[in-house]
């Protein structure tokens, strides 16, 4: 069993929290740009090269934070699976179980196992 200070795992808790927080404000700001750029492009006389090449840019970049974005739930995940085998497995630290369906009632949940 691993054994972790109670406040350190409510700051990750918060950190985690925000971090998505600031993610998902990246992908609505991203896309928000996207399609200014699109309504730009096409009133313009920009080239279709030109605007393919802007739009590849844009959505390369918004690819790269929804990637990240992946990367952070699969952290939350390996958190998960690591507190249901430490001290706080009981606490509740405020973070939805990424690990579970919301619609199963909690005795019904599947428990992560730790690898």
């Amino acid at each position: 069993m691993f054994k972790f200070d109670q406040g350190a795992a409510h700051v990750i808790a918060g950190d985690l929290r925000s971090t998505f927080s600031a993610v998902d404000d990246a992908i609505v700001n991203g896309t928000r740009l996207f399609g200014s750029i699109v309504e730009t492009a096409k009133r313009s006389d920009l080239p279709a090269t030109e605007s393919q090449r802007l739009y590849d840019s844009v959505a390369a970049g918004l690819a790269s934070v929804l990637k990240g974005r992946a990367d952070i739930v699969d952290a939350l995940k390996r958190v998960t699976v690591l507190k249901r085998h430490s001290n706080l497995e009981p606490v509740d630290l405020g973070c939805a179980n990424p690990l579970v369906s919301a619609s199963l009632p909690v005795e019904e949940q599947p428990r992560a196992t730790v690898e």
